[in-house]
């Protein structure tokens, strides 16, 4: 046994030597990421944009490790490069990134992260079918080999970091040794982050290496064949009776079948991608390859039809774009397996990988065809109501009906939340939401479509006095910026860190009070409902502890209800804040 055991690590040992050989690169990148995490979660003061950076830095090392394992296997196949033509590559790649974390991965709105996403997805896509570029036969079974190994692979970390866990919770309780929870979230990272990357790497096949169908898993061919194909077929039938249903009631169809049919379809085209090599020695497997696409092609227009009609009625924004194209990369998908006979799927993760780049760059982007769309759903708005003169928005004649009261509401909302308020025509320059009233003729409707209600609390600026004897500092806060506030006396410290929404109050490096604002925002929504106009003297909160005396004074807050989950969420606010300080 204690030889096995010997011989177990030996092995792994070796494995670990290999994928550093191999991909050192990657393996560095890996490690500190996994150590900048580290630091930051042992730093207790590091200010909210040191954070940001360190978390934009992280970002570009995981991109770059997409990266770099595409041009390793890309020399792979060309031993004979010389070495002056790698070193620019690995140039272009470090410049690359470098001009990426400047330019278009300055914060973490949704347009730089869903276009981050797209290019991690590309560069794996990338990664995936470099080897077989210009081979014809074995490709299904290459991924099947990355996909098992990188399953094993955590299945093996998680079993570790369990086993790791348990040791150190054991240690904790028996000989009574304060360990601090964040040493688990660093085995964590340590595990998952360095250690699997690791030994996934090691079971990448070289080039060249062959794969025949004797290698195929049988674990996966069980799953596949015997229960994940059933189910496809069992779901199918569900959609098809809805489908039915519809064109008996002529009800078009809710906004949750596109989300149900897409899901199933991608899920489908990865199935059949799986299954492929067996289409000649299984004739259930033969059969589901010949007639399922046809099946699925009404199933997909039907959810064409839901999202056109959410379209017409709502204009394109990014998500519906998404569902959009990646509905027409499953159809042409499955307009491949019905008439080639013998498919090349390696044109599955070349197309995904075009489609990931295109749909977040140029002119026919997601966010350039949304923010069309948009600008002339607003446009049809104002002309209906008679509300552009000299390229700008002026006051309605009369009072506008609910439901564009409501559009005109959304679409202010959508750039003001994923885009730029000036991206939107006809608005004046510098607008802001607060000059809804003055514009517009109304205030950012609070009626819902679906189940949002949105809410917007002012405090009265008519010169009321708030009583603040007794105490010493103050300072003004917004819920969307970092603060990080330091008095004359350098042992007091008020941090406010945006993405938590917490405010911390420090007295001689000791963190005194703590409190999530949010809470406090939802709990004035609450008893105030859906009154605009709040006096001063209402839009307050107090606390204390032994301490410290604390005083909130909010000036504003904005947000909706979410009613189909009921929930209240809180898009801004901002505050100010008074503190005493109490002697020890």
């Amino acid at each position: 046994m204690i030889a096995k055991t010997i011989l177990f690590c030996k092995t792994k040992i070796k494995k670990l030597l290999s994928s550093l050989r191999r991909f050192p690169e990657v393996i560095l990148l890996a490690t500190t990421i996994v150590f900048i995490i580290i630091f930051m979660n042992h730093s207790n003061f590091l200010k909210e944009t040191t954070e940001e950076l360190l978390r934009r830095i992280c970002l570009i090392l995981a991109l770059g490790i997409s990266l770099f394992l595409s041009v390793r296997v890309f020399f792979e196949r060309k031993p004979f490069l010389k070495k002056s033509t790698k070193v620019l590559a690995y140039a272009g790649i470090i410049g690359g990134l470098i001009l990426y974390f400047f330019f278009l991965l300055k914060d973490f709105n949704m347009v730089s992260i869903s276009r981050y996403l797209a290019f991690s997805i590309s560069f794996y896509c990338i990664f995936a079918f470099i080897p077989y570029f210009y081979r014809r036969e074995g490709f299904e079974l290459y991924v099947i080999k990355l996909f098992t190994s990188f399953f094993i692979t955590y299945l093996y970390s998680v079993i570790i970091y369990l086993g790791l866990s348990a040791m150190l919770f054991s240690i904790e309780s028996l000989f009574s040794i304060n360990i601090s929870e964040k040493l688990y979230f660093d085995i964590m990272l340590i595990v998952a982050g360095i250690f699997a990357p690791a030994f996934f790497l090691a079971d990448i096949p070289e080039y060249g290496e062959e794969f025949h169908l004797d290698s195929y898993p049988k674990v996966l061919k069980v799953l596949l064949l015997y229960i994940l194909l059933p189910m496809i077929v069992a779901y199918s039938a569900i959609l098809y009776a809805y489908f039915v249903k519809i064109l008996v009631t002529r009800q078009w169809p809710k906004g949750i079948v596109s989300n149900l049919v897409l899901w199933y379809s991608i899920f489908s085209t990865l199935i059949i991608f799986f299954i492929y090599p067996l289409r000649n020695i299984n004739k259930w497997v033969k059969t589901f390859i010949s007639y399922f696409p046809m099946s699925l092609i009404p199933l997909l227009g039907m959810m064409f039809v839901s999202m056109i009609i959410r379209i017409n009625a709502y204009g394109i924004t990014e998500n519906r774009y998404f569902v959009m194209l990646v509905g027409l990369w499953v159809t042409g998908c499955m307009i491949y397996f019905i008439f080639v006979k013998s498919a090349r799927n390696i044109v599955l993760p070349i197309s995904l990988a075009l489609i990931s780049i295109l749909s977040v760059s140029g002119p026919w982007s997601c966010y350039s065809i949304s923010k069309l769309s948009q600008n002339i759903r607003f446009e049809k708005i104002l002309e209906k109501n008679d509300m552009i003169r000299n390229g700008s928005v002026i006051k309605p004649n009369q009072d506008l009906s609910e439901t564009d009261k409501k559009e005109i509401s959304e679409i202010i909302l959508y750039f003001n939340r994923y885009h730029n308020l000036r991206d939107l025509k006809y608005l004046p320059q510098d607008f802001k939401i607060s000059q809804m009233k003055n514009v517009f003729g109304f205030q950012l409707y609070k009626g819902n479509r679906g189940d949002k209600k949105y809410f917007n609390h002012y405090a009265l600026e008519d010169g009321e006095i708030l009583n603040i004897k007794g105490f010493d500092y103050f300072t003004y806060i917004s819920s969307n910026k970092f603060t990080n506030t330091n008095t004359s006396k350098e042992d007091f410290y008020i941090l406010y860190t945006s993405q938590k929404r917490e405010l911390k109050i420090f007295k001689q490096g000791e963190l005194i009070y703590s409190r999530n604002v949010e809470d406090l925002a939802k709990e004035l929504h609450k008893k105030y409902g859906e009154r605009d106009q709040i006096k001063m003297n209402e839009m307050v909160v107090a606390e204390q502890n032994e301490k410290v005396k604390v005083l909130y004074v909010f000036k504003y807050i904005h947000g909706f209800e979410d009613r189909a989950i009921d929930k209240v969420n809180v898009d801004s606010f901002g505050f100010y804040i008074f503190t005493k300080l109490y002697k020890d």
